[in-house]
């Protein structure tokens, strides 16, 4: 995609309810601007017209393209205070055994989605001219 297009892109999304179609690696995506909370708004990512939550919850090609990752410590910042004193490699292990990760279909600012798109596929085209 150009720049411009990107930019017009933008521009849909960030009025509440818009929405865009991308072919994105032969995927049919669709993103809409849906209410996340009171006066905020998410962008949600349909995969040809729908999204499984189970795309969320298994590892797939998916996942892997269109989801949002979020990574949580279980750690306090107590405990996280304390492991300062144990061995680097011990406190690393501590902490990715302590590390979750979640996956969403939506994003909260497009520039974490345009990025996350480009990086993660290789062929992005606008469907409809806006």
């Amino acid at each position: 995609m150009t720049v411009e297009e990107w930019k017009k892109v933008e521009t849909e999304l960030s009025s509440p309810f818009g929405y865009v179609k991308l072919k994105i690696d032969g995927y049919n995506v669709t993103i809409e601007t849906r209410p996340d909370k009171p006066l905020h708004y998410a962008l949600a990512v349909y995969i040809d017209g729908q999204f499984k939550i189970k795309w969320c919850l298994e590892d797939c090609e998916e996942r892997r393209r269109f989801c949002f990752k979020s990574k949580k410590s279980l750690l306090t910042a107590q405990t996280k205070k304390k492991l300062k004193r144990e061995s680097k490699a011990v406190r690393e292990e501590v902490e990715k055994r302590m590390t979750i990760y979640t996956y969403y279909p939506f994003f909260n600012s497009f520039r974490t989605l345009k990025s996350h798109l480009m990086k993660n596929n290789i062929s992005i085209e606008l469907v409809e001219e806006i």
